[in-house]
């Protein structure tokens, strides 16, 4: 299984919010992965559901991000830059602690 990670606003006009759920659909393999939802509020007040598929040992295999109101823009990007939302969670900082967690057990 390739470990993936998604980010996609529920208010995007651009590109249609199923796209998350079919990027999710095809990394899955069949695996016994324990799926957790949690919702949450990033600093900057975006609200969120994030919902992770781990494997026995704990580590994501999946994440799925919604951010709920967003539009189609960059999830905790700088508030001076085209096509970001700094309302956060902080997308770029999400997706290296999920591929460090990799790359740090070699798998």
């Amino acid at each position: 299984m390739v470990p993936t990670i998604v980010f996609h606003g529920d208010q995007d006009k651009t590109v249609n919010p199923v796209n998350a759920d079919q990027v999710i659909a095809q990394a899955y393999v069949a695996m016994d992965l324990r799926t957790t939802v949690v919702s949450g509020r990033a600093a900057g007040g975006m609200p969120f559901v994030r919902t992770i598929q781990s494997d026995d040992a704990g580590r994501s295999m999946l994440e799925h991000w919604v951010l709920q109101g967003a539009g189609h823009a960059w999830s905790g990007g700088s508030p001076g830059g085209s096509y970001t939302d700094p309302r956060g969670p902080d997308a770029s900082r999400e997706m290296v602690r999920f591929f460090l967690q990799h790359s740090i057990t070699g798998h």
